[in-house]
């Protein structure tokens, strides 16, 4: 009787850690395919949350790449009026920080391709289709109030 009240228990215990474990694991797959920008769906709620965690110039360089489409990083320097590429690099990894912290996969926002010219690294900035839509669903960046000129 003790044996078989003791082999209930274990048998609880197990199910109670496949259970724990399951929810773990479910748990960690949502995590990681929030990195596949294949999966990722923007909806309006996501892209406000996503935007009301931005600073001033992360905002600004999100305009720069819906309303231009595709900018080199000189240019997107001279709008930000940062620097150099570094400065320029802190702005951008913050964006992809802030999406980070909503599950959203960085890629979803924008890419970027290095290229070298005469020696030079030069970099384009190319905004995510699905970004560029559902900003253009929610009217954003709206009425200018930077000039991205």
């Amino acid at each position: 009787m003790i044996a078989l009240l003791k082999r209930q228990e274990a048998d609880v215990a197990i199910e109670e850690m496949r259970s724990r474990f399951s929810g773990h694991m479910t748990a960690f797959e949502q995590k990681l395919s929030a990195y596949d920008e294949s999966k990722f769906v923007w909806t309006r709620d996501s892209f406000q949350a996503f935007v009301s965690r931005l600073g001033e110039a992360q905002k600004l360089a999100l305009e720069l790449l819906v309303t231009k489409r595709s900018i080199s990083d000189e240019d997107m320097r001279d709008a930000l009026k940062v620097s150099g590429n570094q400065a320029l690099a802190g702005v951008l990894s913050g964006i992809s920080k802030q999406a980070a912290a909503l599950n959203i996969p960085p890629r979803s926002i924008f890419s970027f391709e290095n290229l070298r010219n005469a020696g030079k690294r030069r970099s384009t900035y190319t905004v995510a289709n699905g970004f560029l839509e559902i900003a253009s669903n929610m009217n954003w960046p709206g009425p200018q109030l930077h000039s991205p000129e």
